[in-house]
C-alpha cells in the first residue's frame, strides 16, 4: 500500500513536470499552438522571416560602426556570403530529396523554417558579439583601432 502510494505521487509530480515544461515551451514558440500544417508553415516561416531580419538589421550596425576598416568589411561581408551559402547548403543536405513533399510530408516547410531559424539566430549571435565584445575575452573579436598599415603593425 505504501509503495503504490509512493509510485502515485512520484507520478503526479512527473505528469506536473510534463504539463509545466510543455507550457513553458510554448510560451517561447508560438507556432507549437498551431492546430492545422498550414498554419504551422505560415507561423515558422514568419518566425524565420524575423530572424533573418533581426540577423539583417545586426550585420549592418556591425558594417557601419567599422565602415572605416574597409579591410574587415570586406572580410565581414565575405565571410557573410560564405554562410549564408553554407545555411543553404546545410539546410539542403539535410533535406535532401528533390520531391521534399513525398519525402518529408506536409511538414517539410515547417521543418525547413525551423532549420532556418536556428541557424540564423546563431549566426545573429555571432554577429551581436563582435558587436559588442565581451570585456576580458582575450579571444573575442577586436577591431584595429586604425587600419593595419605596411610596416606599422599592431603589437
Amino acid at each position: 500500500m505504501i509503495h503504490s502510494r509512493k509510485m502515485f505521487a512520484l507520478c503526479v509530480v512527473f505528469f506536473g513536470l510534463l504539463v509545466a515544461r510543455g507550457a513553458s515551451a510554448q510560451e517561447n514558440d508560438p507556432c507549437l499552438g498551431m492546430q492545422a500544417q498550414a498554419e504551422m508553415n505560415a507561423c515558422e516561416a514568419e518566425q524565420y522571416a524575423k530572424a533573418d531580419a533581426e540577423l539583417n538589421v545586426v550585420y549592418k550596425q556591425l558594417i557601419a560602426k567599422y565602415k572605416a576598416d574597409t579591410e574587415f568589411v570586406e572580410k565581414l561581408r565575405l565571410a557573410q556570403e560564405s554562410w549564408l551559402k553554407f545555411r543553404d547548403a546545410d539546410v539542403t543536405c539535410f533535406y535532401y530529396q528533390k520531391d521534399k513533399l513525398a519525402a518529408y510530408g506536409s511538414v517539410y516547410p515547417t521543418c525547413r523554417s525551423r532549420a532556418m531559424t536556428r541557424l540564423t539566430v546563431e549566426r545573429t549571435k555571432e554577429l551581436k558579439q563582435m558587436l559588442n565584445p565581451e570585456e576580458g575575452d582575450v579571444c573575442a573579436f577586436e577591431a584595429a583601432q586604425e587600419p593595419a598599415q605596411e610596416g606599422n603593425q599592431k603589437k
